[in-house]
Order: structure tokens, then C-alpha cells, then sequence
């Protein structure tokens, strides 16, 4: 079986970009999980202390414990999808697209509720965490495509 030619300079930071996504994202899981009422009170001092409104609790526990489940099971996925890729950045590479497509999402409804619903910092918080992740994932995904590895460049 041949030998895949090594990676290149920007293929090895994507990798490493996404390895440490992986586990970003493993450990928000379980955070969100074992703690989403902390998180929130944590990002409702900071934001009262920056004069933003803190989100007030849930009325109805049932109703945060679902959207607490769809949380976590997208952080799940895309820690399974950053770990899945970094093991192959050449062969995975699509599976990147889900973290993105998730951040930008997240960013985008972060900014639409802080807006439109309550300036608060837990709101605002998803765009000012998960825009920078999308576009430096982006940036990785962009630099390591057509590279060549440094072993043909310098043959060419």
C-alpha cells in the first residue's frame, strides 16, 4: 500500500485546529449538561456587570431541559465531527462543513435574540464566541485546500 504523501503546513493546522475543537466541544457538552443553569448565571454577572439584561430563569424546567438536550447533541456532534476529520483532513474534510454550518447558526440566532428579544450577554455571547470559531475554521479549510505537501512542492 502506497505511502500518502505527508500533510502540508496548512493541512497540519487544520488537524491540530480541529483537534483541539474536538475537544472544546466535548468538554461544552458536558458543561451544558451538568451545568446549564451555572452558565447561564455566569454570563448574567458578567453581563449585568457590563449594564446588559440577564436572562431571567425558565418558567418551565421541561421546556430548557429540551432545547438543553438539542444543545448538547449538536456539541456532541460536532466534537465527533472535528475528532473524525482531524484523523483524516484529507479524506474527512467534509465533515468540517457541520461545525461551520452549527456556528454560524448558533451566531446568527445569538445576534437575532440579543437583538429582538433581550440584550443580554448569555444571547450575545453565541455570536461573539461561535462567528470567530466559523471564520477561523473557514480560514483553515481555505489555506489547506490545493496545497501542495512540501515534499512535491519542492519537486516542482
Amino acid at each position: 500500500m502506497p505511502s500518502s504523501p505527508p500533510l502540508t503546513t496548512g493541512e497540519a493546522r487544520l488537524r491540530a485546529l480541529l483537534r483541539f475543537f474536538a475537544g472544546l466541544f466535548g468538554v461544552g457538552a458536558l458543561v451544558f449538561f451538568f451545568r446549564p443553569a451555572g452558565t447561564v448565571d455566569d454570563l448574567n454577572r458578567v453581563g449585568t456587570l457590563l449594564g446588559l439584561t440577564p436572562l431571567v430563569p425558565a418558567e418551565h424546567p421541561v421546556d430548557a431541559d429540551f432545547w438543553l438536550v438539542l444543545a448538547v447533541a449538536n456539541m456532541a456532534t460536532i466534537a465527533a465531527c472535528c475528532a473524525l476529520a482531524a484523523a483524516d483532513v484529507r479524506g474527512r474534510r467534509a465533515l468540517v462543513y457541520p461545525l461551520v454550518v452549527s456556528k454560524l447558526t448558533s451566531s446568527t440566532c445569538g445576534l437575532l435574540l440579543f437583538f429582538f428579544r433581550a440584550h443580554a450577554l448569555a444571547y450575545l455571547s453565541a455570536t461573539l464566541v461561535d462567528l470567530p470559531i466559523a471564520l477561523v475554521t473557514l480560514a483553515a479549510l481555505r489555506t489547506s485546500a490545493g496545497e501542495r505537501p512540501s515534499s512535491e512542492a519542492h519537486a516542482a
